[in-house]
């Protein structure tokens, strides 16, 4: 069933995008958009797509942009701190970043008074240590912040 929301035609879009860049070790059924990267307990492996907080940007008297927030959350099992996976997570971390910065616009996105403005990439720290590091994940998050112009009403 296809999304009506602007902000869920985004996250699969998002997540499209992602599995179209052919990244080393992820097969596309591990691109996902889910609500949260884990569980509660664990991780789910590979690429999750997921909504944050949108934020308003600088609009007009008639239209608003409004800045959707896709996180993808990275995460590898790195239970013999192997040197490979992280390399392989900051890889998948430097090419999407990269494909983003370098194609700021995303098409299929459809609402009435809506159109694609731009997108940004966000970055954070290349590696959640937080707690994770004892139930052995590497975790990396970026934020794709997707800029629509929005109709006031």
């Amino acid at each position: 069933m296809a999304a009506h929301s602007v902000f869920k035609q985004m996250l699969d879009v998002v997540a499209t995008e992602i599995q179209g860049l052919h990244l080393t070790g992820l097969p596309d059924n591990r691109v996902v958009v889910r609500r949260l990267p884990h569980d509660g307990e664990a991780y789910f492996p590979g690429v999750t797509v997921h909504p944050v907080k949108e934020i308003y940007h600088a609009g007009t008297n008639m239209r608003e942009a409004i800045g959707y927030g896709c996180a993808v959350t990275m995460v590898v099992n790195n239970e013999n701190d192997q040197d490979y996976l992280l390399d392989r997570l900051l890889e998948w971390r430097e090419k999407i970043r990269r494909y983003f910065v370098e194609n700021p616009t995303l098409t299929g996105i459809t609402a009435t008074g809506a159109s694609m403005c731009t997108l940004k990439v966000e970055h954070g720290d290349p590696i959640d240590w937080n707690d994770l590091i004892k139930k052995n994940y590497d975790v990396s998050t970026l934020i794709v912040r997707a800029y629509v112009w929005e109709t006031r009403t």
